[in-house]
């Protein structure tokens, strides 16, 4: 392919000139130059795929924890979970915050800012019902296909439970169309959890998607 390439960046010799001729080093040292960069991002994108360990990838029947597909549970695929842990809420805040700001595999983000732009910190507003809401956090998880605004949305809450906390975690399919993830919102969460060492094992109680049957709908009658 370079050498076809190259090849038509040759001037057919009879239009040749002296005043051309030493242009085409020029050109096909740029030409070389370009195939290479192609074939560095080619290679970056193929190793940010197969090494990213939180990412189900083309074939999730070989990755762990990739074995709970959704299809369309919040419209889009999704997956909510809920874990109790030992450690204060606090505690649990500070370590969410640092392992998605970490990046961990170069796939997670921490996010804030904008406009308005509310802090992760619900103490000062004595939530008590339907629980103790300490914190709330937000993050990101991006795939080699799927980055930045169309990355999978990340959200998180801490409630106070006894002397420990309830972690509830929510992963949503961002780009449109995604009515099927192949695993990933459910591997996402349980990814992140084990980095953040909280928990002595990773038993999830789902409460909503994950590949979970739907349960028995209940009308709504608005006036």
């Amino acid at each position: 392919f370079a050498q076809a390439a190259l090849w038509r960046l040759r001037l057919p010799t009879s239009i040749r000139s002296r005043r051309t001729s030493f242009l085409f080093p020029i050109l096909e040292e740029m030409a070389r130059m370009l195939f290479a960069f192609a074939a560095l991002v080619g290679a970056t994108v193929a190793t940010e795929q197969a090494t990213a360990p939180s990412i189900c990838g083309d074939d999730p029947t070989k990755v762990p924890d990739c074995n709970h597909p959704d299809l369309g549970s919040c419209g889009n695929a999704c997956c909510v979970v809920e874990v109790s842990l030992p450690s204060a809420p606090t505690e649990v805040h500070s370590r969410l915050k640092e392992v998605l700001s970490s990046g961990m595999d170069g796939t997670f983000e921490y996010v804030t800012g904008g406009d308005p732009n509310p802090g992760d910190d619900l103490r000062p507003y004595n939530i008590s019902q339907p629980k103790p809401f300490q914190f709330i956090v937000q993050g990101r998880h991006n795939a080699p296909q799927y980055k930045g605004e169309n990355g999978d949305i990340l959200d998180f809450n801490i409630a106070a439970r006894g002397s420990g906390s309830s972690l509830r975690m929510f992963s949503l399919s961002r780009i449109h169309g995604a009515l099927g993830d192949g695993g990933q919102n459910f591997k996402t969460l349980s990814f992140l959890l084990k980095n953040t060492q909280l928990a002595t094992s990773t038993d999830f109680t789902i409460v909503h998607g994950c590949g979970k049957a739907l349960g028995v709908s209940t009308a709504v009658s608005e006036g």
